[in-house]
């Protein structure tokens, strides 16, 4: 929808994302609605699979699936690590209504299921409560999750995933937009 990109990629959000990678681009964009009627549990974590076009088999690319015309991939770890998540949030966020919990540090390195049940099982959880209209920073690699709403309140998030690094092997993101 070509008008609410204007909207929501104005001048002083690009700057903001510039200021990090001046050379990026839109590689996903989600919009979460976590409400009470509609609400569910996200286990730990973290955001590994990237979406492309189409399924080209390449070196270090692997998982590869394909739900309902959506081909995601885990990519290297170097494209995962210099990948970056924008969250622009459209409610206050808090413990209550299902804010991430996350655990400072995890973001160096992918995990594989052990390694997270060990450190989820021996860390202590940050919990990211953000206001109305802030905009929240994370790695894909972090390793985060987020409660049920436990009251009658939304927490509606746009989530833009960014990267600088071009695919290999003739791969594209599927969701690909220059800024």
């Amino acid at each position: 929808m070509p008008e609410l990109k204007e909207i929501l990629f104005n001048r002083n959000f690009k700057k903001l994302i510039k200021s990090i990678d001046k050379d990026v681009f839109l590689t996903k964009a989600i919009y979460f609605d976590k409400s009470p009627q509609d609400n569910w549990y996200v286990t730990w974590h973290q955001d590994v699979p990237i979406n492309v076009s189409k399924k080209i088999d390449t070196e270090g690319f692997t998982s590869w699936t394909n739900k309902k015309g959506i081909i995601s991939v885990c990519p290297t770890e170097d494209i995962s690590k210099k990948t970056f998540s924008m969250r622009i949030h459209l409610d206050d966020t808090s413990i209550k209504n299902g804010a991430l919990k996350v655990i400072p540090g995890s973001h160096n390195k992918r995990l594989n299921d052990d390694e997270i049940k060990l450190i989820t099982t021996n860390s202590i959880p940050f919990t990211s409560e953000v206001a109305s209209g802030g905009v929240q920073l994370i790695k894909p690699l972090l390793l985060h999750a987020s409660s049920k709403t436990k009251v009658q309140k939304r927490r509606r998030v746009l989530h833009f995933e960014f990267s600088s690094i071009e695919l290999p092997n003739h791969l594209e993101y599927a969701e690909r937009e220059d800024l």
